[in-house]
């Protein structure tokens, strides 16, 4: 990975390009280097045991030499994990079309993918990359920050002693 990469890149490569969904039990095509679920795999070769071909790059391997991929697996979790959010299904993908969440609609205020962009859904709405959403929103919140800090000390400049704000202990 370029050092460019995003954390979206990452959980991408936790995606088996066949289901287009998080690796479950990958296996590596020694050949080729290549990693899939092994159910996708075993599905795309259909009914044939002696030599397959590689989905990806078509390289012909045996069946039987695929091993099990044990620290993807892991990666795979890991991701999994850190792209759902409580409450929302998918992650960080489209539970519709499984695509990455990559933009933001300013109508709806919701990460939407570029297939829902193109939906009658999101017709002529706002829509944004969602990583400049996100800085937006840090601006928003830092300017919110500042602000109520501003205002917290004209309120101590103006009255020093605030012990009277503050609701008094029964007695």
């Amino acid at each position: 990975m370029a050092s460019g990469a995003s954390f979206q890149d990452l959980l991408e490569e936790a995606i088996c390009s066949i289901c287009l969904d998080y690796f479950q039990d990958p296996v590596l095509i020694p050949e080729c280097g290549h990693n899939f679920c092994r159910g996708c795999l075993t599905r795309s070769w259909g009914t044939s045991e002696s030599e397959v071909s590689c989905p990806e790059c078509r390289q012909t391997f045996a069946p039987r030499s695929v091993l099990p991929n044990r620290q993807l697996a892991r990666v795979a979790e890991v991701a999994r994990g850190c792209s759902r959010h409580p409450g929302e299904e998918g992650g960080s993908f489209c539970p519709k079309h499984r695509e990455p969440l990559k933009l933001f609609c300013k109508d709806h205020e919701t990460l939407i993918c570029v297939v829902c962009d193109r939906s009658k859904e999101h017709k002529g709405h706002s829509v944004i990359p969602a990583e400049e959403a996100f800085q937006e929103y840090q601006v928003g919140i830092s300017q919110e920050e500042s602000l109520r800090r501003v205002n917290k000390e004209k309120v101590t400049h103006w009255f020093p002693d605030t012990s009277f704000f503050s609701p008094s202990p029964p007695s």
